[in-house]
C-alpha cells in the first residue's frame, strides 16, 4: 500500500496520531505535490497530533504544505483545498480564482457550484446563477441542494425561479429551506402552514425567528412557546424585525470533496 492508502486507512480507523506519522514520513521521503498537499490537508482538517492524544491547532501550517504543493505541480485537488481554505479562511475572491482554475482542469459539479458559492457571496448574483446552472447540467447527485441555492441566486436577482421551486420534491427540500423561500416569494400562506413545523423541528436564527413572528402575528399561530422572553423582546418591534429580515443572506451549500491526492474513493 502507498503512503496515502496507509494514511487514509488508519483515519478511517480513527488512528489520527499514527495517520499523522505516516504522511510526515511520506512528505519527508517524497517531497512532491500529492505528499505536500495531503500532509496540509491532514493539519489544517485534524490539527497537530499528539501520542497522548492532544491536539494543536496548524491551520497556517497546513496552508503552507498546501502552497508547497502548488509551487510542485499544478493538481485539481491542490486547487480544491486551496480554494476550500481560503472560502473558509481566508480570500473568498482568491478562493473563486482557484475553483476557476481547477474547473479548467476538470468539469466537475462540485467545482462549479463551489465557485458559484464564492460568486454569491461576494455579490456576484448573476454569476453565481450562471455557475449553479452549469453544476446542475452536469450533476447527477446532490441536485436538490443545487437547486435551492440557484433558487435564492435568482431571488437576489429579483428573477423567477419557479419552475425550479416545482421541481424540488417536498420529502427532499427541508421544511425551513421551504418556509424561507416562500416567505420571500411573497406566499405568507404557504410559509404559515410550515411554520408549526419549523418551531418543532429546527434550530434558527434571528431572521428565520422575525420571519416566523410575521406568520404568526398574520395568522394567529399560538405557539410560540419555545421562544424565551429575552429572544422575543429583541423581535417585539416590527421595526426590528424588518431590518434583521431585509439583512438575512442566505448561505448557499457547500458540497465538500475528499482532497487527498491519491484517494480513489471519493
Amino acid at each position: 500500500m502507498e503512503y496515502t492508502d496507509i494514511a487514509l486507512k488508519l483515519m478511517e480507523e480513527e488512528k489520527w496520531f499514527e495517520a499523522q506519522e505516516v504522511l510526515k514520513e511520506a512528505a519527508e521521503k517524497e517531497p512532491c505535490c500529492e505528499t505536500y498537499n495531503n500532509m496540509g490537508v491532514f493539519y489544517i482538517d485534524n490539527g497537530i497530533q499528539f501520542k497522548n492524544s492532544d491536539t494543536k491547532e496548524a491551520r497556517e501550517k497546513g496552508y503552507n504544505y498546501l502552497k508547497m504543493a502548488y509551487n510542485c505541480d499544478i493538481n485539481y485537488k491542490n486547487l480544491i483545498a486551496l480554494a476550500e481554505y481560503n472560502y473558509h479562511y481566508g480570500s473568498t475572491q482568491e478562493a473563486c480564482k482557484l475553483y476557476k482554475k481547477a474547473s479548467e482542469i476538470k468539469c466537475d459539479h462540485r467545482t462549479y457550484n463551489n465557485l458559484a458559492c464564492g460568486c454569491y457571496r461576494l455579490g456576484g448574483y448573476v454569476k453565481a446563477c450562471m455557475y449553479f446552472d452549469k453544476a446542475l447540467k452536469i450533476a447527477d447527485k446532490n441536485i436538490d441542494d443545487i437547486k435551492i441555492s440557484y433558487c435564492y441566486s435568482f431571488l437576489k436577482c429579483r428573477e423567477d425561479y419557479s419552475e425550479i421551486l416545482e421541481s424540488i420534491s417536498d420529502d427532499k427540500w427541508t421544511v425551513l429551506d421551504r418556509f424561507i423561500l416562500y416567505y420571500f416569494l411573497g406566499d405568507k400562506g404557504k410559509a404559515y402552514s410550515m411554520a408549526e413545523r419549523v418551531i418543532a423541528e429546527w434550530e434558527f436564527g434571528m431572521p428565520v425567528l422575525a420571519m416566523l413572528y410575521e406568520c404568526i402575528e398574520e395568522n394567529n399561530i399560538a405557539e410560540i412557546s419555545k421562544f424565551d422572553s429575552e429572544v422575543l423582546s429583541l423581535v417585539d418591534s416590527r421595526k426590528k424585525r424588518e431590518r434583521i429580515i431585509n439583512e438575512y443572506e442566505y448561505t448557499p451549500v457547500m458540497l465538500w470533496q475528499c482532497k487527498y491526492i491519491g484517494c480513489i474513493k471519493h
